[in-house]
């Protein structure tokens, strides 16, 4: 049986045991009252008569207390045994929560490798490679032609300019046709 915690039930724990002294006081000052008329004024009398009193009370209260003594610890005995198990239920919720996070991580893994595949394989990818390892080349040898003479190095650095063009064209592409399969 699982019940809330409730911090206000002590604070009317404590109010409704002070309801039930009120209600014994008055009730014990009637008695008292209607007693104390029938009582005799004699000394022996009256003190029969408070005896017989206060024993017949003191068992009923005696008597009350006890039956809320047991409630109480019925009561004190279900709130140990929720209490007990609330460490294996938090236990419970954080191991299904962890597992929930590592699936979803998972999941979102794949779905990005899928992705990384599909970009890979698509035809602007692969020219834009292409054309980067020719940008490459030709760089290497405008610096190989720079080191040989100006004339031959002019040369090889426009075509290493022109093909750095085509490379940044073929990277755009490459990037717009990446973009329109995010999400897909």
């Amino acid at each position: 049986m699982t019940r809330k915690i409730d911090a206000t039930r002590p604070f009317y724990a404590v109010v409704g045991a002070g309801d039930l002294a009120v209600e014994f006081a008055r009730t014990y000052a009637t008695d008292v009252q209607t007693r104390f008329a029938k009582v005799e004024l004699e000394p022996k009398a009256l003190r029969d008569q408070a005896r017989t009193i206060v024993v017949g009370r003191v068992d009923e209260l005696t008597k009350d207390a006890k039956q809320a003594q047991v409630k109480l610890e019925a009561r004190f005995a279900d709130l140990q045994a929720d209490a007990k198990v609330l460490p294996a239920k938090v236990e419970s919720f954080t191991n299904e929560t962890v597992a929930e996070l590592t699936e979803t991580y998972g999941d979102l893994a794949a779905r990005g490798k899928d992705l990384v595949k599909r970009l890979r394989k698509q035809q602007s990818t692969k020219n834009t490679k292409a054309a980067a390892k020719t940008t490459v080349a030709k760089a290497k040898t405008a610096k190989t032609a720079v080191k040989k003479t100006a004339s031959t190095a002019k040369t090889a650095t426009k075509a290493t300019t022109t093909s750095a063009k085509k490379t940044a064209s073929a990277s755009t592409e490459a990037v717009t046709d990446a973009a329109e399969k995010i999400g897909n």
